[in-house]
């Protein structure tokens, strides 16, 4: 299975919630089509807090995604990394490509939990992707994508 896990774009205060700024659906658009030339997304799950959902949305709409988004109440910033992760695990098949979308600290500790808590994983500005592999065991980190530098590539 190949999890990419993706820190929401840059958010601004609107209506006591918190939107993509214009910056931050920059962001999105920028990652979106990074990832556009390397996979296609199979699942995608998102975090119901609006900045994340419309990130995901973007992102989504420039991966040519037409599934149905799905969101999970723990990917919100307290979110507990490892029933995000046996969730995925139960539900998502062996030849899924899932996009999780989030906040910080979950998407730091997501990617530290699915590498088997061996390597820390690179820090997620706003918008950066981390591709992983993985086994059902340990993750392997493959990809780092930001949206405002190149990305850094693991061996």
């Amino acid at each position: 299975m190949r999890i990419v896990i993706l820190r929401h774009g840059e958010a601004t205060l609107s209506n006591c919630d918190r939107v993509l700024s214009s910056q931050g659906m920059k962001e999105a658009v920028a990652t979106g089509q990074k990832l556009s030339k390397i996979l296609k997304i199979t699942r995608c799950f998102c975090s119901p807090k609006t900045r994340a959902e419309q990130t995901a949305n973007i992102v989504c709409q420039q991966l040519g995604f037409e599934g149905t988004k799905e969101h999970l109440s723990e990917l919100t910033p307290s979110g507990n990394p490892t029933k995000i992760i046996s969730y995925i695990d139960e539900t998502c098949d062996d030849e899924d490509t899932v996009l999780l979308v989030s906040h910080l600290p979950l998407v730091e500790l997501l990617a530290y939990e699915y590498n088997g808590k061996l390597n820390f994983p690179p820090r997620f500005s706003t918008g950066c992707a981390l591709i992983i592999d993985y086994d059902y065991v340990r993750g392997k980190y493959k990809r780092f994508i930001s949206p405002a530098f190149d990305d850094v590539i693991f061996d």
